[in-house]
């Protein structure tokens, strides 16, 4: 309360900053356990109501402050559970709704959770942002690139999100695809099996 307007914004501007290197940070540092093969998986029975529950609650709030549309749906048919890491399903999944709503001024954001062949499941985010052309789709999975295929930081972030997401849905047994139309939307799906496979033994 004794801070001058300007003081205000500057410690704003810090603690911005600083969080944005932490995020750096971690996710530099989730990309080499990854390279390395150090990155430990804990598999449990992780229920998708709950999932999503956790998914809602986390960014319905921030979907509301950009007066954007926010909803989630689960298939009659998808299963009510599957056996994989939570953290790191979490991890993914957040960062593709962070892109979603980072990358959309006006419209929607829809995660949609479906069955798979074999009791497997899909997640897909659906926005109806900047879109992503054909020839960028595959480049924005590469480290420090952006949806608009720069690596520049026009949207914030680390640009380190979806190197470090499809590199995980490998880990999990799974992977990520991407459909987009420029000006239109983009849906990122995530494809996890049944359950995650015991690493194999040296």
């Amino acid at each position: 309360g004794n801070l001058s307007e300007e003081q205000v914004r500057f410690a704003e501007s810090i603690y911005s900053a600083g969080n944005d290197l932490l995020d750096l940070i971690n996710d530099i540092l989730d990309i080499s356990k990854v390279e390395a093969g150090k990155l430990d998986l804990l598999p449990e029975t992780l229920p998708l109501a709950s999932l999503v529950e956790s998914i809602n609650n986390t960014f319905e709030p921030i979907a509301r402050q950009k007066a954007l549309v926010f909803e989630l749906s689960m298939d009659p048919d998808a299963p009510a559970a599957i056996v994989t890491d939570r953290q790191r399903v979490e991890q993914i999944l957040k960062n593709l709704l962070s892109n979603a709503i980072k990358f959309t001024e006006h419209g929607a954001i829809r995660l949609r959770v479906s069955a798979q062949p074999n009791g497997g499941v899909a997640l897909a985010v659906q926005d109806s942002g900047i879109g992503i052309a054909p020839e960028q789709q595959a480049i924005i999975f590469e480290a420090f690139r952006q949806a608009d295929g720069t690596t520049s930081r026009r949207y914030g972030g680390t640009g380190l999100g979806l190197s470090i997401s499809r590199d995980l849905s490998v880990l999990l047994g799974g992977s990520i695809s991407v459909h987009s139309t420029p000006s239109q939307g983009s849906t990122f799906t995530l494809y996890l099996p049944a359950t995650l496979a015991e690493p194999a033994s040296d």
